[in-house]
């Protein structure tokens, strides 16, 4: 989870509505990233939304469906990648990882 806002973030979830899956970071300072993990799952279409808190106000990306990238390769891992860019502003993908 990345912050490219010039401002705190806090509770800054990835939520899977259709599911219940979720994983958050407390707070994360402006330009700086929160890693965090959670089982290794298929993805399966469903829905996801980003939500977080800045400047005392919650804000919601809405839920979107993520785009699996051509030539992802499904036996190698892969992670989702979440950067807010401002108030309202939101997006996720998911991204391969280097061998």
């Amino acid at each position: 989870m990345e912050n490219q806002t010039e401002m705190f973030l806090s509770s800054v979830s990835l939520l899977a509505p259709v599911t219940g899956g979720f994983v958050s970071c407390g707070t994360i300072a402006p330009g700086a990233v929160c890693s965090t993990t959670f089982p290794e799952a298929d993805y399966t279409g469903n829905p996801v939304e980003i939500t977080w808190t800045q400047g005392g106000q919650v804000h919601s990306s809405g839920r979107f469906a993520l785009q699996v990238p051509t030539g992802l390769d499904k036996r190698r891992t892969a992670v989702v990648q979440v950067v807010i860019t401002g108030l309202e502003s939101a997006g996720a993908i998911i991204v391969q990882r280097p061998e």
